[in-house]
């Protein structure tokens, strides 16, 4: 049971960094539910099996989370920069910081 949990957890990870990758919106809202599954699926599994590989995959899962986390992150700000530079361009200075800064 834990293995397929941990793999579904896996292929949604990945799912969601392809979709990010690609900036493709229909892609991203389509693996996050995936993603919460698979999350309440690791909640829901009693007790974890001890088999011969189980913690590398679980060290896998949490290195493809924070490759997600990393792609959201950097994304986020990217898109903060550019709201700046529109504003910025449109003269709505109480909009946007003068610099760019972060909190």
């Amino acid at each position: 049971m834990s293995d397929a949990v941990i793999a579904d957890l896996i292929a949604a990870e990945t799912a969601i960094i392809a979709a990010l990758d690609a900036d493709d919106i229909d892609a991203i809202e389509a693996a996050l539910p995936l993603f919460g599954d698979s999350v309440k699926k690791m909640k829901t599994v009693g007790t974890w099996r001890q088999t011969p590989g189980i913690a590398d995959r679980l060290l896998h899962a949490l290195a493809q989370a924070d490759a997600a986390r990393v792609r959201v992150r950097y994304l986020a700000d990217r898109n903060v920069r550019r709201m700046d530079l529109l504003a910025t361009a449109a003269g709505r200075f109480d909009c946007t910081p003068a610099t760019y800064g972060r909190p």
